[in-house]
Parts: C-alpha cells; sequence; structure tokens
C-alpha cells in the first residue's frame, strides 16, 4: 500500500494572487506538488504546519511560487525519501537574477548559512516536527526555519539550482 504514497511532497508558497496566476508543473511518480497560498505572511506558520502534518510522504520540499527544482534536484531528492535519517538543505543559487540583492543573498547565505527564499527549502518530513515547525516567519520565512535544523543537524550540500519562471517569487 505504501507504493502509492508520494515520497516528496512539493509545497509552493505563495500569495493568492501570485499562485493564480502559477501553470502546473510537471513532475515524476511518486512525487505531489501542493498550492500553500495565504493573504499575509504572518499566516504562513499555521498553514504550513497543518498542510504538512496532513502530508504521508517523507520529505518536504517549499518552493517560492515561481519556481521549481530542476529534474536532476527532484531525483537526488526522491533518492533521499528512502532514507530513514533526518536530513535538509536548500538548493543552489540560480543565475536568473543578477545583481545587487543577488550579490547579498549570496553572501549572506554563505556567512550566515540561512537560505534565502528564492532558494527554497526541503526536508524530511519528521524533522520539521522535531524541531517546533516553521516558526516565526518574518521578511525570509525559511530564516527561522533553517536556524531551528540547525540546532538538530547540518545541511545537505545544496542541490542544483531551481528554474526560476518569473520576476516576482512570492507576492
Amino acid at each position: 500500500m505504501s507504493e502509492h504514497l508520494p515520497k516528496v511532497t512539493y509545497i509552493i508558497i505563495g500569495s493568492k494572487e501570485r499562485l493564480s496566476r502559477v501553470k502546473s508543473y510537471q513532475i515524476e511518480k511518486g512525487a505531489e506538488c501542493l498550492l500553500c497560498p495565504f493573504q499575509s505572511i504572518e499566516e504562513l506558520p499555521s498553514l504550513l504546519d497543518l498542510k504538512i502534518a496532513e502530508l504521508d510522504s517523507s520529505v518536504i520540499s517549499l518552493i517560492p511560487a515561481g519556481a521549481f527544482p530542476k529534474k536532476d534536484a527532484r531525483a537526488q531528492l526522491e533518492h533521499f525519501s528512502g532514507s530513514q535519517f533526518h536530513f535538509w538543505g536548500w538548493y543552489h543559487f540560480g543565475n536568473k537574477f543578477k545583481g545587487a540583492a543577488q550579490s547579498i543573498g549570496k553572501i549572506n547565505t554563505l556567512l550566515n548559512k540561512v537560505p534565502q527564499l528564492e532558494q527554497g527549502i526541503f526536508f524530511s518530513r519528521p524533522l520539521y516536527f522535531s524541531v517546533g515547525g516553521l516558526g516565526d516567519s518574518g521578511l525570509n520565512p525559511f530564516a527561522e526555519l533553517a536556524k531551528r535544523f540547525y540546532l538538530r543537524l547540518d545541511p545537505q550540500n545544496p542541490l542544483p539550482s531551481l528554474t526560476i519562471r518569473a520576476k516576482s517569487l512570492l507576492h
């Protein structure tokens, strides 16, 4: 029976308006893609906690609207799903956005080891609940989660960058 359950769930997060413009994603068998629309960033932690609690998959990937993991990154996440170990990590920065904002984000990720929104984040489902969920979202919804994960274990090496389809990722 567990053969029919998804191994990897991609949760696309963004405002309701932004997600209404997102086209469907082609994903492999054994994976699912869910949308997580929110009115304000403050409601994101409770929405994600509820959505993740309902899932049966072992790997969760939070992706900003307008982006999606490349095929090789998706294959690696499917491979990770067979592991019984806790893990987490993020995706490399892509090359679509260049300039001061991305340069600052790259430096911030390098120094603080906190993934930026446009990088996305992935983790084993049990690890998410072992650290108490997303926590306070602030400007970067992944910052508090990454800090909580770091208390438990070091991240995986970053996976290949996300494919960015839009200029506005979250809003």
